[in-house]
């Protein structure tokens, strides 16, 4: 470890006279205290004399780590990624413009209040002096505004996953971009008020670099949800101490966007918090402060609609039916600068409903109704989370609803567990299937006012002593749950079931009576597949069934002799006594995993001998690839970072290690996933992206681990310096108090000295 090199130095960040309020250093000068520690995987520990002061030192950090990244964020929110990255970002800028990410993002700062502003102010100074003392750095984006990181959560959820989820798909964009708006004759009045936006020659290219998640995306090739997220908390009751404990383990892309770094910063005036952050964000979104703390998987409930506007009067192009009436449409047009290829002018349409984002299969302009797009808050609902000391003010905090989706599990050191499906979910007239694009020239399809916190599912407590959700259904929650479907709007919870993750997350947590922090650190990589305990009886059944079939019945790939059925047959026998656990070392896990996944590519095939089939077509697949059928699962299962940070480089050439775990839709709690289909080496590309471990006890403990490491530079020795302990299942410490943080930092600077 190197010698740890303190320095005291007063640092201005740029922020005088800001602070006017909400506790926020008013009387403090601009001149304010930052000291970043260093521990020694990297992770930065911001302390700060305010808490405008550490926002300052989070964003100098942030840059530190990855400036390339946040100023890529920041220019696809702001719908300038086609500046960047040329025609494949120029989809996403189009939809970013037209859900008018940028200006929406600029009013709410300058609605924004005292403290907000201040923060807001002081995160956008952070930036902007790390790009004043590094000018080699500086790209595109000379400069961060305030309301940069305001835009990126909007372009996070609402542009990326919002739409998806309000069944959008890839066609409705491409023929909005190729035919213009509304669809038709281009020679008629309407054709001419919404020309082509792009040449149709141009899409395939613009959508095939989209990063949106589209409707007919949102599921994986194995049936799941791919980006899923699990979140476990443990009550007093079962717990050796007495304490709480709480699982963060968000699934995410390991690369772009989604990527998420590790933070923990502390003011004197109280802002404190551990967790993960993304590149760009204000604020953390997971972890802990002293008291309590939080962790967040996806949920589905219907948050966003697209709505069919009828534009019936060749008169008058931007008229559409409302009610016994019409309404006009607003048109505009915004120019685009394109990375090689000059200027591009792009032009919008919105109704009353919101941005015309594409055209259904009758070429009728769809608009997008999304939750909380134009409210925002969100940053500011974190804020309020953050500084929470009792479940009463977290729960204030979370009732804004301004964080408008996803499962939230808290657990504090009171002894409190709460699980929340949470959604800022609009009253909605039942009478209508809000699965679908509804018709926009009916009043009765308006959206009423948002259902408050009490409305929504929530277990608080409970005798069991455990909560889980897996992106599962909040009534397999903990063990009997007193609500049922039935008891809420249809349009309030999603299509979420009892996945296979949660099976095994039940099974691990009915498990634990009496656990230490230790033994719970263990069981959150647990690895056992839940959905061999379904599928595998097939296969055995298949084998069965072919020895009693008649000649000729099965394929050829299974007659009598062959000797692929003999291959089969002795894999079969191995897989009998199998602990059905994936593991590094385990050939049987390869077997069954690839034959699992081929069977799903083939599109989960009923007919008979599918599943005898798939594994008879692995094995002969593994004895080409490999020479060999004898191939563990660690061989294949991989972790590796490019220096790129691009999944396109994987290469056999570069540094990887074998995981153990494995796809989401098998029921593995530790979650890898690779691109299945290739019985080669296959690298991980999302999964368990970040994981920590809490207690929460008279002092709060923890222990994180981020995929790879810290830092985006290559050269960093923190660039891959977590991945060692990821293969191994292993943890390292999540330091929180300045005594254990300082003892144990490799070194701490100013920001702006550098360490």
């Amino acid at each position: 470890m190197r010698r740890a090199v303190f320095r005291s130095i007063l640092l201005s960040i740029f922020i005088g006279g800001q602070g006017a309020a909400g506790g926020l250093g008013a009387q403090e000068p601009a001149t304010q205290r930052v000291t970043v520690f260093r521990d020694g995987y990297g992770v930065p520990h911001v302390f700060g004399s305010t808490d405008a002061s550490v926002m300052f030192g989070a964003a100098w950090v942030q840059a530190e780590e990855d400036w390339p990244a946040v100023e890529r964020n920041f220019l696809r929110a702001s719908g300038r990624g086609a500046e960047l990255l040329g025609e494949e970002a120029l989809a996403d800028d189009y939809v970013a413009r037209a859900l008018e990410i940028p200006r929406l993002s600029r009013e709410e700062y300058e609605r924004s209040d005292p403290r907000m502003k201040a923060l807001l102010d002081a995160y956008a100074a952070g930036f902007n002096a790390y790009l004043e003392s590094h000018p080699d750095v500086r790209g595109l984006l000379e400069r961060v505004e305030p309301w940069h990181t305001l835009a990126l959560i909007r372009f996070k959820y609402h542009q990326l996953e919002f739409l998806g989820y309000g069944d959008f798909e890839e066609e409705h964009l491409e023929k909005l971009l190729e035919d213009g708006w509304p669809g038709g004759d281009p020679a008629s009045q309407a054709g001419e008020a919404g020309a082509a936006i792009m040449p149709a020659s141009s899409t395939g290219g613009l959508l095939s670099g989209s990063i949106m998640r589209f409707a007919s995306s949102l599921r994986g090739p194995m049936g799941d949800i791919p980006l899923g997220s699990n979140e476990w908390a443990l009550g007093p009751s079962r717990t050796a101490d007495g304490t709480t404990m709480l699982l963060v383990n968000p699934h995410q892309s390991f690369f772009g966007v989604e990527r998420y770094v590790e933070i923990h910063f502390h003011s004197d005036e109280g802002l404190e918090f551990s967790g993960l952050t993304r590149f760009g964000f204000l604020l953390p979104y997971m972890g802990n402060n002293a008291r309590l703390g939080w962790t967040y998987t996806d949920n589905y409930a219907d948050i966003s609609d697209l709505y069919v506007e009828r534009f019936d009067d060749p008169t008058t192009p931007l008229a559409y039916s409302y009610g016994d009436g019409t309404r006009l449409a607003e048109t505009w047009t915004e120019t685009v600068k394109v990375a090689g290829s000059g200027e591009r002018t792009l032009r919008f349409w919105k109704t009353h409903h919101g941005a015309i984002v594409g055209l259904d299969e009758l070429g009728r302009p769809l608009a997008a109704k999304l939750a909380r797009l134009e409210d925002g808050g969100w940053f500011a609902q974190l804020d309020a989370m953050i500084r929470s000391q009792s479940l009463a003010q977290f729960q204030d905090a979370v009732g804004r609803l301004a964080i408008a989706y996803m499962n939230l599990m808290y657990a504090d050191a009171d002894g409190n567990i709460w699980y929340l499906y949470g959604s800022a979910v609009p009253r909605r007239d039942p009478s209508f299937d809000w699965g679908d694009p509804v018709d926009g020239s009916d009043p009765r399809t308006e959206w009423g006012d948002y259902h408050p916190l009490e409305d929504l599912p929530q277990i608080l407590n409970p005798s069991s002593g455990f909560l889980l959700n897996t992106n599962s259904a909040p009534f397999v929650a903990t063990d009997s749950v007193s609500f049922t479907r039935e008891d809420f709007p249809a349009y309030m919870i999603g299509n979420e079931e009892n996945n296979a993750r949660a099976v095994s997350s039940r099974r691990v947590l009915q498990g634990l009576q009496g656990v230490t922090f230790d033994d719970f650190a263990r069981a959150v990589w647990d690895t056992r597949l839940s959905l061999a305990d379904s599928l595998l009886p097939i296969l055995f059944a298949d084998r069965e069934a072919l020895e009693k079939a008649a000649p000729g019945e099965g394929p050829s790939a299974l007659a009598p002799g062959s000797p692929g059925l003999a291959a089969a047959d002795a894999a079969i026998e191995r897989l009998r006594s199998w602990d059905r656990r994936a593991a590094i070392e385990s050939v049987e896990t390869t077997w069954w995993m690839l034959a699992v996944e081929r069977w799903y590519l083939d599109g989960a095939s009923s007919r008979p001998f599918a599943h005898l089939e798939a594994l008879v077509g692995v094995l002969e697949s593994l004895g080409r690839d490999w020479g060999r059928t004898e191939v563990a699962w660690g061989e294949l299962n991989r972790l590796q970072r490019p220096p790129s940070q691009d999944p396109d480089d994987f290469s056999a050439d570069l540094p990887s290690v074998p995981v153990a775990g494995a796809p989401s839709a098998a029921g593995s709690v530790f979650v890898f996933h690779t691109e299945p289909g290739s019985t080669g080496v296959r690298y991980g590309q999302h999964g368990n992206s970040f994981m920590k471990v809490i207690e929460f006890g008279p002092v709060v403990r923890g222990r994180s681990l981020l995929v790879f490491g810290q830092s985006g530079d290559p050269d960093s020795p923190h660039f891959f310096d977590q991945a060692q302990l990821y293969s191994d299942r292993e943890f390292k410490p999540a330091w929180f108090t300045r005594e254990e943080v300082e003892a144990n930092a490799v070194e701490s600077y100013a920001p702006g000295e550098g360490p």
